[in-house]
């Protein structure tokens, strides 16, 4: 079986990473040695994202000038998109990820001093900072250009063990779009989460918009190595979708939802969050009350099948809501919320974070989401995906009936 350096190396040769010739991939801190645990800690894609303002009519084409104003640049992927989003709820927060000894590595590493030193984001040597273009226009969707850089070498050996020490929970995003721990159906993944929960950690999984490479890899055998680890598993409906070969369905089409949520549970998760976008908050949980309890969940959770419409928002940007949406759903979760709750502070999260121009500096504490919630913060209006389902008027969610153990979702 490769060691972690064989599989960067074998990544190194086929992405074409910019690497010096013979340089092995040690990694440096960034910051001072730890001090203080942390309580949750956020590994995996970590980039700079570069948004020229385009003021120029039209959207650029080939041989064309298109006239720009100022370069937004700002941080992107799910280590600072959920990372700040947990701190702005209340809790502290270590971030694990990799940049290039670059400039864009540097404006990295200087946007991320708010959360002060974070010794987990490591300088890589001979190695590209990973970023994206993205191009924004009026008149059509946004359009990116992305390069992974040195996300692609990441595996299981840069969660550091010095990393867990002190926190309760570990939530990894986009590996999609990180090759290296993907690598042998999703073996680095699953040693990553392996390694959490035998440190006592709680665990949560997050995917991403997939290319043509992502989308052919076997997900059903990567999800179902990490599925004894991962105590959340949050894709968007789209996202599984893919992951699973189902055909794709207009935007707002859910009524898929409960069949693909069953297949999760099937494979072994036992709290499945699907993201709807303007549709809210799908959750699923396991019928297996050892599965819950040994997921720090009670049996309170046992077999629940909720819908949580999104909060009505004063709209300005939805970069990095899904992210900031599972942030308030994993907050809830570790504060022992119940599942009608977690899901509320779920997308009250989502929702304040659109409400800025960057990804997460909309989210506010909890306490102040909470206290927007009982000064009657209005829902967005929303249909459930079938007529089984009825409305829960003490929470404003969607669910299949009342909490019992023979209410089990319909697999």
């Amino acid at each position: 079986m490769p060691d972690d350096y064989s599989l960067r190396r074998e990544w190194k040769r086929y992405h074409f990473l910019p690497v010096c010739p013979n340089t092995p991939l040690m990694a440096k801190s960034v910051g001072d040695p730890m001090k203080e645990p942390s309580k949750f800690v956020v590994a995996g894609h970590l980039c700079l994202d570069l948004t020229p303002a385009i003021t120029g009519p039209g959207f650029p084409q080939p041989g064309k000038l298109t006239t720009a104003g100022p370069l937004q640049i700002s941080l992107g992927g799910a280590v600072p998109n959920v990372g700040f989003a947990l701190q702005r709820l209340g809790h502290s927060v270590r971030l694990v990820g990799l940049v290039g000894d670059d400039w864009l590595g540097e404006v990295i590493v200087r946007q991320m001093q708010p959360l002060g030193a974070q010794p987990g984001i490591r300088t890589v040597t001979g190695q590209a900072s990973s970023y994206s273009l993205v191009i924004a226009s009026p008149e059509r969707d946004r359009a990116f250009v992305h390069c992974a850089g040195v996300n692609a070498a990441f595996t299981s050996a840069d969660v550091q063990a010095t990393d867990l020490n002190g926190a309760v929970w570990l939530h990894f995003g986009y590996p999609p779009v990180m090759p290296a721990i993907m690598a042998a159906k999703g073996r680095e993944l699953a040693k990553l989460f392996r390694a959490a929960r035998k440190r006592g950690l709680r665990t949560s999984l997050d995917l991403c918009s997939m290319n043509a490479i992502a989308s052919k890899l076997d997900w059903g055998a990567v999800l179902r190595n990490c599925s004894r680890f991962v105590t959340v598993f949050a894709p968007s409906i789209d996202e599984l979708r893919i992951a699973l070969k189902r055909p794709p369905k207009p935007e707002r089409e859910i009524g898929d939802v409960s069949e693909l949520a069953c297949k999760l549970l099937d494979i072994g998760f036992p709290v499945v969050a699907i993201k709807l976008g303007s549709m809210g908050l799908y959750l699923a949980t396991t019928d297996n009350l050892a599965d819950l309890r040994a997921s720090g969940l009670t049996s309170a959770w046992r077999a629940r099948e909720l819908l949580a419409p999104c909060f009505k928002s004063h709209f300005v940007n939805a970069s990095g809501a899904g992210d900031c949406t599972i942030a308030g759903l994993i907050s809830a979760i570790a504060a022992g919320e119940n599942a009608e709750a977690a899901v509320t502070t779920a997308v009250a999260a989502g929702a304040s974070s659109v409400e800025a121009a960057d990804a997460s500096s909309g989210v506010r504490s909890t306490e102040e989401l909470k206290l927007r919630i009982r000064q009657g913060w209005e829902r967005l209006d929303s249909m459930p995906p079938n007529n089984s389902w009825i409305r829960d008027s003490s929470y404003g969610l969607w669910t299949t009936g009342m909490q019992s153990s023979d209410r089990n979702i319909n697999c």
